[in-house]
């Protein structure tokens, strides 16, 4: 998972990745350590979609604390979007919903507006608001009802 992902980015050969497999943490993603998860920051581009459902609670934890960077999102013309459908696809509408907020925490935070979208704010956008509204106004109201439910000011 966290270290078979990082292998892959390193292009280490199947062998040094078979060797890495019984050092992986798989039980408790609470238990992966921060100087872990940065020097594995780049893990989660490559992992499936149940090493990303294992992973993506403990990338959010140490992005939230500074350890690492995550993007789960893509912006409206990445090619990307395929690939994050796939890798997101075993995530439950509670992870959904948790991915969403995180997104949101951060532009509330950052006071930045909302540009990177996941696969199924995509597919809210085009069923409700393409005919009428761009993808920053949608982000914008993503925002906003984050922040309505949560009691906070964007």
């Amino acid at each position: 998972m966290l270290l078979g992902g990082e292998a892959e980015d390193d292009y280490l050969s199947p062998d040094a990745q078979a060797l890495l497999t019984p050092l992986e943490e798989r039980d408790d993603w609470e238990d992966i350590p921060d100087d872990l998860l940065h020097a594995c920051s780049c893990a989660l581009s490559y992992v499936g979609p149940h090493a990303y459902r294992f992973l993506i609670p403990r990338f959010m934890v140490g992005a939230l604390h500074n350890v690492v960077d995550i993007y789960p999102g893509s912006s409206p013309t990445s090619d990307l979007e395929v690939f994050a459908r796939w890798k997101m696809y075993d995530l439950s509408p509670e992870q959904q919903q948790c991915l969403t907020d995180f997104l949101n925490l951060e532009c509330v935070e950052a006071d930045d507006p909302r540009d990177q979208f996941l696969p199924w704010e995509h597919d809210e956008y085009r069923a409700e608001y393409a005919d009428h509204m761009d993808y920053l106004e949608y982000g914008a109201l993503l925002v906003q009802r984050y922040a309505e439910r949560e009691g906070i000011k964007a």
